[in-house]
C-alpha cells in the first residue's frame, strides 16, 4: 500500500512540476501584455494610443497611432541592403530607406541572407496573420505592398514595424518559431 501511495504522490508531483515548467516556458512565448510590448517598443518608436493588440501562442500583432513618422535615434537608418544585413547580424535595429515596399525588402533580404531574411518574413505577415482579425488583413496587406511605408526591423526583439505615416499609424508584428 505504501508503494502505491508513494508512486501516486510522485506522479502528481511530477505532473505538477511539468505543468509549472511548461507554463513558465510558454509564458515567455505568448500572453504578452500591450504594456510590455509598448515598453519594448519605447526604444524604437514614438507610440501614441493602441488601436489593436492581440497576442496568442506563436504571434503578436498590434496597431498603434504615432507621434512621429521617424523611428527613435537608436534605430539606424540604412540606404542599402548590405548595410542592413551587416547591422541585423549584429543585433541592431534598422529602418530601411531603400525605396522598396516591406514585401520587396523581405524578398531582397531573404534572397541575400537566409537567417536575417527569414526573421523578417517570420515576424511579418506570414507569422502574424494568426493574430489579426479578418478586417485588418487587407489594410496590412496594402501596407506590405506600399513603398512609402517605412520598414523597421529589430532582430533582438524579432519585431517588424511598418510605419504608415499617411494614416499616422504603425503595424507591429512578431512571430515565434
Amino acid at each position: 500500500m505504501t508503494g502505491t501511495w508513494r508512486s501516486g504522490r510522485c506522479a502528481r508531483a511530477m505532473g505538477l512540476a511539468v505543468s509549472l515548467a511548461l507554463s513558465m516556458a510558454l509564458s515567455g512565448c505568448f500572453f504578452e501584455t500591450e504594456q510590455s510590448l509598448r515598453a519594448q517598443l519605447s526604444e524604437t518608436l514614438y507610440l501614441r494610443e493602441p488601436l489593436y493588440f492581440r497576442d496568442r501562442l506563436g504571434c503578436t500583432a498590434a496597431l498603434y497611432s504615432l507621434y512621429s513618422r521617424y523611428p527613435k535615434p537608436g534605430v539606424i537608418p540604412v540606404s542599402d541592403l548590405t548595410a542592413a544585413l551587416f547591422l541585423m547580424e549584429r543585433g541592431r535595429a534598422v529602418a530601411f530607406n531603400v525605396g522598396l515596399s516591406p514585401d520587396d525588402i523581405s524578398r531582397e533580404v531573404i534572397g541575400r541572407e537566409q537567417r536575417s531574411g527569414l526573421g523578417i518574413v517570420n515576424a511579418g505577415v506570414s507569422g502574424a496573420t494568426g493574430c489579426l482579425e479578418e478586417r485588418l488583413e487587407v489594410p496590412l496587406y496594402e501596407a506590405m505592398l506600399n513603398p512609402e511605408v517605412v520598414t523597421v526591423y529589430d532582430p533582438q526583439a524579432r519585431v517588424l514595424s511598418l510605419i504608415e505615416w499617411e494614416q499616422r499609424r504603425v503595424w507591429v508584428l512578431r512571430s515565434y518559431d
